[in-house]
């Protein structure tokens, strides 16, 4: 029985990373390869030192957070290559640095004005849960730093998970929502915040008020 979990669990852990990659790749093509090759929102301006200027920033950060954040959660990459872990969450962290700084300039000129507060929010909550993350790795207290490090990953998923709307049709998720700007707003709430309450749930709330499964978290 034992052995039946531990396969259907690295099954399940195979299935979940190959499933972030591949959103985080079609993130990547479908956003900053393309504004490398020419795309260019009104919003943003017509030259490079204008909003274009925080606009590169956030996808060098966010490029740097997508493919370095994986490698923080690999328990074979923490434990036969600690110098690599170590490395690479510090340029996860500078990543994380980048986001936060020019999503306080861009969440100010989003064509959706509704969504300005929630991208700035969770570009807050991005650099605040990967700052506790390195407090708590400061004080040796591994299970806070990687509770924080989770937090913090999902918040640079969030930025990946609200053009899935692009992607795949949402309408079972919430009804059909002609309004694109209404569409747009719930999209960008949805996809912010409610995987962060499902990690609280899985990470606190279980853990602390169903004990006989603790163990499987």
């Amino acid at each position: 029985m034992n052995k039946i979990r531990s396969v259907s669990w690295t099954l399940f852990q195979i299935l979940f990373w190959s499933l972030i990659i591949w959103l985080s790749f079609y993130f990547f093509m479908d956003n900053v390869i393309a504004f490398f090759y020419g795309y260019r929102s009104k919003n943003f301006g017509t030259t490079f030192f204008n909003n274009q200027f925080w606009m590169v920033l956030h996808l060098i950060g966010g490029t740097m957070t997508l493919i370095l954040g994986p490698t923080q959660f690999w328990p074979f990459i923490r434990r036969r290559y600690l110098n690599f872990h170590r490395f690479a969450g510090k340029a996860y962290m500078f990543g994380i640095l980048l986001i936060g700084i020019s999503v306080a300039r861009l969440a100010v000129v989003s064509s959706c004005i509704p969504c300005r507060i929630s991208l700035s929010l969770l570009g807050f909550f991005a650099v605040l849960s990967t700052l506790f993350a390195w407090k708590a790795i400061l004080i040796r207290n591994i299970k806070t730093h990687r509770q924080m490090m989770v937090r913090s990953y999902i918040c640079v998923l969030g930025f990946v998970a609200v053009r899935i709307d692009q992607l795949l049709p949402m309408d079972f998720l919430f009804g059909t929502i002609e309004d694109p700007i209404f569409r747009r707003t719930v999209n960008e709430y949805f996809f912010s915040f409610v995987p962060l309450i499902f990690a609280e749930i899985i990470m606190n709330w279980i853990p602390s008020t169903l004990p006989a499964i603790k163990k499987y978290l």
